[in-house]
């Protein structure tokens, strides 16, 4: 007998100029629950049992409507436990944006714990005239622990679509095992990573008005001279305009906290009123 796959949704729609969670249909390990706000709207995943355990699959379907704003924040970090039978943990969202919104994921680490199995897919279609912006980060496990790449495999898969044409198709797969972590082509001896996609026509004012941001704190943040060990380096960081539709910010760093300083300061550029007009991360820093 086969066993029907549950799907979980989640709607955006515009109501009387707010950005309002319409639908919220979720299924274990997922929870979400949405923080009320003037126009645009928060929603924050969470999980039972603090994180996800082996076996557990999470698939989402999200729509955020024509002319939303929606903020995708996470209460803490994702964890992601060991594998003691080999099933690998999965995540697989897909998420439609409409016409004239603005849609921003920004949450915390994702970090895979020692002997864990972790596969992710996220998918975005967007329109012509809408903007996304993605922040994926990543913990190669509890570095306070002293537990730095055990974990078994990790993959990761990101892409955006426009009339089903790939404007962005990024991969990234390691299994630390049958790697060599701290070659300088490698990791060398960071721990912590972070990606910004910032998506959408370059001549739309939201996109002009991140990328200035986004240029800004890469200025700010990233040393332009390195020295010769990079070994001293913290944090290591690039800016890149792919495309007349694809802005790339990656970074990485020896630990979370650093880069915990570059995220602070993002979330506080979303307070313009011409973006979600609030910091989203405001309780936590």
């Amino acid at each position: 007998m086969l066993i029907k796959e549950e799907i979980s949704e989640l709607e955006i729609e515009l109501v009387r100029n707010r950005s309002v969670l319409i639908t919220s249909r979720v299924f274990k390990p997922l929870k979400v629950f949405q923080l009320k706000k003037e126009t645009a709207c928060q929603v924050v995943f969470s999980n039972y049992g603090g994180g996800f355990v082996e076996g557990d699959k999470v698939q989402l379907n999200i729509l955020c409507g024509v002319d939303t704003k929606t903020i995708f924040s996470t209460q803490a970090n994702t964890r992601v436990y060991k594998s003691v039978a080999g099933l690998t943990t999965s995540q697989h969202i897909k998420g439609k944006i409409g016409e004239r919104a603005l849609t921003v994921f920004l949450g915390d680490p994702l970090v895979p714990q020692k002997d864990s199995i972790f596969e992710q897919k996220i998918e975005w279609h967007i329109q012509k005239d809408s903007v996304l912006m993605y922040v994926d980060w990543f913990e190669a496990g509890r570095i306070l622990n002293n537990e730095r790449f055990e974990f078994h495999s990790y993959f990761t898969e990101f892409k955006v679509l426009q009339d089903n044409i790939p404007l962005v198709w990024d991969r990234f797969k390691i299994e630390p095992s049958n790697t060599n972590i701290n070659s300088p082509g490698a990791f060398l001896n960071h721990s912590s990573y972070l990606n910004i996609f910032l998506v959408g026509n370059e001549n739309l004012q939201t996109i002009k008005t991140l990328e200035a941001h986004l240029r800004f704190l890469a200025s700010k943040f990233f040393q332009e001279e390195k020295p010769l060990q990079l070994n001293e380096v913290e944090l290591l960081g690039a800016v890149v305009k792919i495309n007349e539709s694809v802005f790339l910010v990656r970074c990485s760093a020896r630990n979370n906290e650093t880069l915990h300083a570059f995220v602070k300061e993002l979330s506080i550029v979303l307070e313009d009123k011409n973006l979600l007009g609030f910091n989203p991360l405001g309780r936590k820093f």
